[in-house]
Protein backbone atom coordinates (compact mmCIF):
# COMPACT_ATOMS: atom_id res chain seq x y z
CA UNK A 1 0.00 0.00 0.00
CA UNK A 2 1.46 2.89 -1.24
CA UNK A 3 1.30 6.23 1.01
CA UNK A 4 -1.63 8.23 -0.33
CA UNK A 5 -3.42 5.19 0.57
CA UNK A 6 -2.64 4.76 3.90
CA UNK A 7 -2.81 8.69 4.24
CA UNK A 8 -6.40 8.04 2.83
CA UNK A 9 -7.39 5.33 4.98
CA UNK A 10 -6.13 6.60 8.10
CA UNK A 11 -8.08 9.86 7.71
CA UNK A 12 -10.90 8.24 6.36
CA UNK A 13 -11.38 6.25 9.85
CA UNK A 14 -10.84 9.21 11.78
CA UNK A 15 -13.98 11.00 10.47
CA UNK A 16 -16.18 7.72 11.13
CA UNK A 17 -14.72 7.96 14.69
CA UNK A 18 -15.41 11.39 14.97
CA UNK A 19 -18.85 10.55 13.91
CA UNK A 20 -20.04 8.46 16.75
CA UNK A 21 -21.89 9.65 19.77
CA UNK A 22 -19.07 8.67 22.19
CA UNK A 23 -16.75 11.27 20.45
CA UNK A 24 -19.25 13.76 20.47
CA UNK A 25 -19.73 13.75 23.95
CA UNK A 26 -16.33 13.60 24.93
CA UNK A 27 -16.20 16.85 22.84
CA UNK A 28 -18.28 18.33 25.24
CA UNK A 29 -15.48 17.65 28.01
CA UNK A 30 -12.59 20.14 25.74
CA UNK A 31 -14.58 22.51 25.25
CA UNK A 32 -17.24 25.21 25.89
CA UNK A 33 -20.04 24.93 28.94
CA UNK A 34 -19.24 20.95 30.07
CA UNK A 35 -15.62 22.02 29.79
CA UNK A 36 -16.26 24.89 31.89
CA UNK A 37 -18.12 23.14 34.63
CA UNK A 38 -15.72 20.25 34.65
CA UNK A 39 -12.98 23.02 35.05
CA UNK A 40 -14.78 24.80 38.23
CA UNK A 41 -16.03 21.52 39.90
CA UNK A 42 -12.38 20.35 39.99
CA UNK A 43 -11.54 23.73 41.36
CA UNK A 44 -14.57 23.17 44.15
CA UNK A 45 -14.97 25.68 46.53
CA UNK A 46 -11.51 27.54 46.17
CA UNK A 47 -13.32 28.14 42.42
CA UNK A 48 -11.31 30.14 39.78
CA UNK A 49 -11.03 33.82 38.17
CA UNK A 50 -12.64 34.05 34.71
CA UNK A 51 -8.91 34.64 33.45
CA UNK A 52 -7.41 31.36 35.53
CA UNK A 53 -10.39 29.13 33.59
CA UNK A 54 -9.13 30.96 30.67
CA UNK A 55 -6.22 30.01 30.69
CA UNK A 56 -6.71 26.38 31.52
CA UNK A 57 -9.75 26.04 28.77
CA UNK A 58 -6.82 27.91 26.78
CA UNK A 59 -9.64 29.47 25.51
CA UNK A 60 -10.11 33.71 24.88
CA UNK A 61 -11.41 35.61 28.37
CA UNK A 62 -14.10 37.03 25.83
CA UNK A 63 -15.45 33.25 24.70
CA UNK A 64 -14.45 32.05 28.90
CA UNK A 65 -16.82 35.40 29.81
CA UNK A 66 -19.93 34.18 27.30
CA UNK A 67 -19.82 30.48 28.70
CA UNK A 68 -19.88 32.06 32.30
CA UNK A 69 -22.55 34.33 31.73
CA UNK A 70 -24.50 31.12 30.12
CA UNK A 71 -23.79 28.88 32.84
CA UNK A 72 -24.59 31.74 35.67
CA UNK A 73 -27.93 32.26 33.53
CA UNK A 74 -28.85 28.53 33.82
CA UNK A 75 -28.02 28.76 37.94
CA UNK A 76 -24.77 25.98 37.40
CA UNK A 77 -22.21 29.04 38.72
CA UNK A 78 -21.79 31.80 40.87
CA UNK A 79 -19.94 34.66 40.71
CA UNK A 80 -18.55 37.43 43.33
CA UNK A 81 -16.16 40.44 43.56
CA UNK A 82 -13.11 38.62 44.44
CA UNK A 83 -12.74 39.82 48.90
CA UNK A 84 -8.69 39.93 47.71
CA UNK A 85 -8.79 42.26 44.88
CA UNK A 86 -12.26 43.71 44.23
CA UNK A 87 -11.19 44.18 40.53
CA UNK A 88 -11.58 40.10 40.19
CA UNK A 89 -14.38 37.63 40.17
CA UNK A 90 -14.30 34.36 41.48
CA UNK A 91 -16.33 31.84 40.27
CA UNK A 92 -17.93 28.72 41.90
CA UNK A 93 -19.75 26.07 40.70
CA UNK A 94 -23.09 25.88 42.43
CA UNK A 95 -24.93 22.15 43.04
CA UNK A 96 -27.13 22.29 40.17
CA UNK A 97 -24.15 22.69 38.34
CA UNK A 98 -22.07 20.02 40.36
CA UNK A 99 -25.30 18.05 39.38
CA UNK A 100 -25.51 19.07 35.51
CA UNK A 101 -21.52 17.79 35.23
CA UNK A 102 -22.22 14.44 36.71
CA UNK A 103 -25.34 13.81 34.61
CA UNK A 104 -22.92 14.66 32.04
CA UNK A 105 -19.96 12.57 33.00
CA UNK A 106 -22.29 9.52 33.66
CA UNK A 107 -23.30 10.72 30.01
CA UNK A 108 -20.34 9.95 29.20
CA UNK A 109 -18.76 7.39 31.16
CA UNK A 110 -22.03 5.28 30.20
CA UNK A 111 -20.94 5.97 26.27
CA UNK A 112 -17.19 4.58 26.95
CA UNK A 113 -18.36 1.82 28.84
CA UNK A 114 -20.88 0.64 25.73
CA UNK A 115 -17.80 0.57 23.34
CA UNK A 116 -15.16 -1.13 25.72
CA UNK A 117 -17.56 -3.77 25.76
CA UNK A 118 -18.40 -3.97 22.01
CA UNK A 119 -14.25 -4.25 21.45
CA UNK A 120 -13.22 -6.81 24.07
CA UNK A 121 -10.50 -6.14 26.76
CA UNK A 122 -7.65 -7.24 23.85
CA UNK A 123 -8.82 -4.56 21.42
CA UNK A 124 -9.37 -1.56 24.04
CA UNK A 125 -6.17 -2.57 25.49
CA UNK A 126 -4.21 -2.52 22.03
CA UNK A 127 -6.37 0.60 20.88
CA UNK A 128 -5.16 2.39 24.24
CA UNK A 129 -1.71 1.76 23.50
CA UNK A 130 -2.01 2.62 19.47
CA UNK A 131 -3.95 6.02 20.86
CA UNK A 132 -0.67 6.88 23.45
CA UNK A 133 0.96 6.39 20.52
CA UNK A 134 -0.31 8.42 18.14
CA UNK A 135 -0.16 10.97 20.84
CA UNK A 136 3.08 10.53 21.44
CA UNK A 137 4.10 11.14 18.14
CA UNK A 138 1.98 14.29 17.50
CA UNK A 139 3.53 15.58 20.55
CA UNK A 140 6.75 15.71 18.57
CA UNK A 141 5.20 17.49 15.14
CA UNK A 142 4.46 20.24 17.28
CA UNK A 143 7.08 23.18 17.95
CA UNK A 144 8.63 23.20 21.52
CA UNK A 145 5.92 24.15 24.04
CA UNK A 146 3.26 23.63 21.81
CA UNK A 147 2.14 20.38 23.46
CA UNK A 148 -0.31 19.65 26.86
CA UNK A 149 0.35 16.56 28.36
Amino acid sequence: MDRAQLRDGFLHQLWRLNKLDVIAVLREFLEGETAALYYLCDRGAAGATPSQMSEALEISRARAANILRALRKKGYVEMEVSPDDRRKMDVRCTEAGRRRFKEKYDMLLAGVDRYVELLGEDDIKEFTRLLQRAADCAVRLLPEGGAKN
